[in-house]
């Protein structure tokens, strides 16, 4: 099965381990659903003081972090054509 991951950062715009720190935390896992409970669980200890102001967990951001999750060498690379304008001589 492919390995698949999430990083913090890809949901929590601008989330911080510590202060000036960005969080670097990234979950990987056998399927989407293993890596979806390491970052709930993750959320719930490194960033819980983030949820305690309003009244919500990080299930709530489920449909967030499920479309975060991606499997690990499928992204593209160099999938856009050569610049035109581009004076490549």
């Amino acid at each position: 099965m492919p390995q698949m991951y999430a990083r913090c950062n890809n949901f929590m715009s601008g989330a911080t381990a510590t202060p000036g720190d960005n969080c670097k935390y990234i979950a990987l896992g056998e399927s989407e659903d293993e890596v979806y409970g390491l970052v709930v669980e993750h959320l719930n200890t490194v960033h819980a003081d983030k949820f305690k102001d309003g009244g919500y967990t990080a299930a709530d951001l489920e449909n967030t972090i499920r479309r975060c999750v991606f499997t690990k060498g499928t992204k593209t690379i160099h999938n856009r054509g050569p610049d035109p304008e581009a004076n490549h001589s």
